[in-house]
């Protein structure tokens, strides 16, 4: 194994306040886990919350966690993905589930950064 994990911090931004004041919690709740599905982790529980406006969100799997919150009022999410590599490299299929998460807000601009976690 190269490393115990990958953890992936994201700035989005330039996202429409408009889509994401529209944002509805239990439609993203849904796309989350079926990306969670795709890309082979294992989703062992979940709580979101909506506020007037925004949707914070943290989503516990076997491997790690996804967190996220939405500002509407500024364009901007900030997402985490972090997923061990304990049975298998994850690394790769990390980094896909974030951009596509990305892509669900619909992000202008993505400043992420990726860390390496070593023992």
């Amino acid at each position: 194994m190269k490393n115990l994990g990958i953890e992936i911090v994201g700035d989005l931004k330039g996202i429409d306040n408009i889509f994401l004041v529209h944002l509805k919690t239990e439609e993203l709740k849904i796309q989350i886990s079926a990306l969670i599905k795709k890309y082979g982790f294992h989703e062992l529980g979940s709580y979101y919350h909506s506020f007037e406006p925004g949707i914070t969100g943290a989503v516990v799997l076997a491997e790690s966690h996804i967190t996220f919150h939405t500002w509407p009022e500024f364009g901007y999410v900030s997402l985490n993905v972090f997923t061990c590599n304990y049975t298998k490299d994850n690394d790769d299929n990390a980094k896909s589930l974030f951009d596509e998460i990305a892509r669900i807000f619909q992000a202008t601009e993505i400043d992420k950064q990726i860390v390496i976690r070593n023992h």
